[in-house]
């Protein structure tokens, strides 16, 4: 009988087929139960090791054995084609085929139906590879200073990325977290809700620049590509290496590069390393976000554009810069100055984003919605999944109304970016302000909450969730994360809540000194110096200072509407500094303007009752405390606290208002 007779009689040859089957079906289980159990890779190459070998020990044991009617024996003690054996073969036959029926269903069922159960995951994109998360790059070189230059490398590359529409980039904010964590690669994936991870490393030493990267699948903890790039030290290499990683990028997540995006690749933005560098700097100055690192900022990128005038990222730096030295300090200057820098950005290079972006800001901040609106919604259309344009379009949609949709687009920006905390700070301001909802002060509690678990030593977290807390009327979990924020950061939002506890509290001499602490980090805040003023006046400070105090306030106050004349709070605010130094005539005509543009919104109707009392109308005074409070309950606590309207004690309407069992 020739080999291959003799291997159809021992059934070797089935033997294959059943075991091939088995395993198949085994690892196809393994993968699903694996993943959902998020295993670690190696043990699923381990199955399949396993496997490999039992298919040489099945092959071995199918020549030496066989099945038969009496039961498993030595295949020398059967005799081929006994009559008794033909049944038992048949029903290995029946085995052989039920098991490719078997296959065949998985097949089905993972095909058109597991996989789309899968592709429906949060967090994944229509297409494998679709989102991408760019971890902080590692510094490599021999001095540690030479840092911001691995994060400025890290940040051009995640810009560059962003612009490629097919591609949902996880923003620097979301990532930085991680640049120290030691947590694996699907978890990284799975907190951030995306299919790739980007890491790599940037070695200077110098003239020379080596950048490594690794584009890995956040699933399955595999490598998709890898590269060293080994180039002279020059802005011009530099890019040219951004944009090879990105094309490799583009090309491994199956992403089509259009013409405008090869355009963008193609393009140096300066050819000066020293602006360049300087510009790196200005990046990492600016990333930190404190008010010192802000104004070192400053120096960075004019410097970069004294080196080089033609760099449009000089510019767009600086735009950013002043306009967070702005919205911190409220030093009218700095807004003047970051619009003209957005302005120049925008006439050198018209296609980039971010200056769409932050000339949104600064319209939002200048009361100009419609061009604010304008700018933002290019910016959406450079890049639809850009969370920051999202945030900043939502915030402009709610200044001007449109609660629904600015509530649409910060859920939309949430499901893009779960894990970003911005947009949970973003959510617990809608909630606050602009919600009609019986849950919203919860729901603001809540993504305050997420706020500072996503961002733990982060003051303004806790600041906000303080805030959260007081609009829930829980005051001492209010005054609890006001504390908390204080011991982390001594910062002007901190020391000024804290003032206004002391306030409501009657401890007026303390609330001075918060105050006043906070005017350290932003003397051009007219908020800050009319609390003081409130604050002296009834601790019975001398009444120089106390005025002297509110013409500081109406000073800062006149020049913030120039900025914004649609800022309704600053307008009301003026009118109560004109009410106390005695120009009754202006502060009703700034009330009057700022219910208006308010549309009687209960902080405006608050202010209008201390103007109001000032000016000895009892009875309307008490007509928009009612009107205040049958808004918005929670504004029954400042009547009952503020010191002022304490001398409404005697009237029987004020003490129906203030009454605990009307709560």
């Amino acid at each position: 009988m020739s080999l291959i007779g003799e291997l159809k009689r021992r059934g070797v040859f089935r033997a294959m087929i059943a075991y091939t089957i088995v395993a198949w079906l085994l690892i196809q289980v393994a993968d699903i139960m694996l993943d959902a159990f998020e295993a670690p890779a190696w043990l699923f190459r381990a199955f399949i090791l396993l496997l490999a070998i039992g298919f040489l020990v099945a092959l071995a044991l199918s020549w030496i054995f066989d099945i038969s009617a009496k039961g498993i024996v030595r295949d020398d003690a059967m005799t081929a084609g006994k009559s008794s054996d033909r049944p038992t073969r048949r029903n290995l036959n029946l085995v052989v085929i039920s098991l490719l029926l078997a296959a065949v269903a998985l097949f089905a069922v993972d095909k058109f139906w597991l996989r789309d159960i899968y592709e429906a995951k949060p967090g994944r994109g229509e297409t494998l590879g679709a989102s991408i998360a760019v971890l902080p790059f590692v510094n490599r070189s021999s001095l540690p200073e030479d840092a911001y230059f691995a994060d400025g490398i890290h940040d051009d590359l995640l810009t560059t990325l962003a612009r490629i529409k097919s591609i949902n980039v996880i923003s620097r904010t979301s990532v930085m977290r991680y640049r120290d964590s030691d947590k694996s690669i699907p978890e990284i994936g799975i907190e951030l809700g995306v299919d790739t991870i980007l890491e790599g490393g940037v070695q200077r030493a110098g003239s020379q620049v080596r950048i490594n990267a690794q584009l890995i699948d956040a699933y399955s903890d595999t490598h998709l590509w890898a590269d060293t790039f080994d180039r002279e030290l020059s802005p011009a290499n530099i890019f040219s290496i951004q944009s090879d990683i990105t094309r490799a990028i583009a090309d491994a997540l199956h992403s089509q590069l259009t013409p405008v995006d090869e355009k963008r690749l193609e393009a140096v933005p300066t050819q000066n390393l020293e602006a360049y560098e300087s510009y790196l700097q200005g990046r990492s100055a600016l990333n930190e976000r404190s008010d010192a690192s802000l104004i070192a900022a400053v120096t960075y990128f004019e410097n970069a554009i004294e080196l080089d005038s033609g760099f449009a990222g000089g510019h767009a730096g600086l735009c950013e810069t002043r306009l967070g030295l702005y919205t911190s300090t409220r030093d009218t200057s700095h807004f003047n100055k970051a619009e003209a820098a957005c302005h120049e950005a925008l006439l050198l290079d018209s296609d980039a984003m971010e200056v769409h972006i932050a000339l949104g800001a600064l319209y939002r901040h200048h009361g100009d919605y419609d061009r604010a609106e304008l700018e933002l919604r290019q910016a959406v259309a450079m890049g639809p999944e850009n969370v920051e344009a999202l945030i900043e379009l939502s915030l402009t949609a709610g200044l001007q109304g449109h609660a629904a949709e600015a509530k649409a687009l910060l859920d939309q920006a949430e499901i893009l970016q779960p894990a970003y905390w911005p947009v949970h700070e973003a959510l617990t301001k809608y909630y606050r302000n602009h919600d009609s909802g019986p849950d919203r002060f919860e729901q603001s509690v809540k993504h305050a909450m997420r706020v500072v678990e996503l961002t733990p030593e982060s003051a303004s977290a806790w600041n906000n969730l303080g805030t959260a807390y007081h609009g829930l009327e829980q005051y001492d979990a209010a005054k609890s994360a006001w504390d908390r924020a204080l011991e982390l950061k001594p910062t002007r939002t901190a020391y000024t809540n804290r003032g206004l506890q002391y306030y409501y509290d009657g401890r007026f001499q303390d609330a001075m000194e918060m105050q006043s602490r906070a005017l350290e980090f932003a003397p051009s805040d007219h908020r800050l110096w009319g609390r003081l003023a409130e604050s002296s006046r009834h601790a019975n400070t001398d009444e120089v200072q106390v005025q002297k105090a509110y013409e500081k306030a109406i000073r800062h106050a006149t020049e913030q509407l120039k900025i914004n004349q649609r800022d309704w709070r600053t307008r009301a605010l003026l009118g109560i500094y004109y009410a106390f130094t005695g120009k009754s005539s202006d502060a009703r005509s700034m009330l009057d303007e700022a219910l208006k543009e308010s549309k009687r919104e209960p902080e405006a109707l608050l202010y209008d009752a201390l103007v109001r009392q000032q000016s000895g109308e009892i009875e309307a005074c008490l007509d928009s405390l009612e009107e205040a409070v049958s808004k918005n309950d929670a504004y029954r606590y400042y009547v009952q606290q503020d010191p002022d309207l304490a001398r409404l004690s005697d009237q029987p309407r004020f003490r129906q208002l203030t009454a605990t069992d009307t709560q």
